[in-house]
């Protein structure tokens, strides 16, 4: 009988250990719970943040785009282009980066416009080494640089950030190439500009305008040679 007892305490005590156990990992549980939903919740929300502003910079963006289409070449002033790149240089301030490279590449477009090629290849300079900026623009950026200073750069620097492109296979490789070929044709390497214009001229992954205007230059190298 005496075994029975002790066998019936036992029972109570593991029973009670196990309520306890029970008790105060199901408390653990529950803030775990509450830890997981609150962490979730906060993404969600900060992904929400995130998805409005880039809404927000986008319609920005795009009201101040209406603004440079309606300005035709008579129509345009310097106040008005002013103004717009102020717009653009606001934007860029005060957007995510994938808007703030749009916004960039526009407000250099139009220094350009204005003949402020200093003032332009200094927004490209800073997009290229932007590393919080998408490759694509990085790249795009030096290679409006490039097509901008081919005839007021050492070749020497061209030539790098031309070789920097074509390393790594950029969606502006073959545009990278047309100004390879005419920076060697500056610097006399009629030859090896030739072999360049001539792959352009059938490479179907370039564009129609580029393919036209390699056969273009082909058709100019050949002619100064006759000459």
């Amino acid at each position: 009988m005496s075994e029975d007892l002790f066998k019936e305490i036992d029972e109570e005590l593991r029973t009670e250990k196990l309520h306890y156990f029970m008790r105060r990992y199901a408390k653990l549980a529950i803030v775990v719970i509450i830890a997981v939903l609150a962490v979730f919740g906060l993404l969600q929300f900060n992904h929400w943040q995130k998805h409005k502003k880039i809404v927000n910079a986008s319609n920005s963006y795009m009201q101040v785009m209406q603004k440079t289409v309606q300005l035709s070449p008579q129509s345009k002033d310097d106040k008005m282009v002013d103004q717009i790149i102020g717009e653009f240089n606001h934007i860029s301030n005060h957007s995510p980066q994938s808007i703030r490279a749009l916004a960039q590449l526009k407000q250099a477009s139009l220094l350009l416009d204005q003949g402020k090629l200093k003032e332009a290849s200094a927004i490209w300079e800073a997009l290229r080494f932007d590393k919080t900026a998408s490759p694509d623009f990085r790249n795009l950026a030096n290679l409006l640089w490039i097509e901008n200073h081919l005839d007021n750069v050492d070749s020497g620097e061209l030539h790098n950030r031309i070789k920097e492109l074509l390393d790594h296979k950029t969606p502006w490789y073959a545009l990278a190439r047309e100004c390879e070929a005419i920076l060697d044709l500056k610097t006399g390497k009629v030859i090896e500009a030739k072999q360049i214009f001539g792959r352009l001229s059938t490479d179907m992954n370039a564009s129609p305008e580029l393919r036209k205007r390699a056969n273009v230059m082909l058709q100019v190298i050949a002619a100064n040679k006759r000459v």
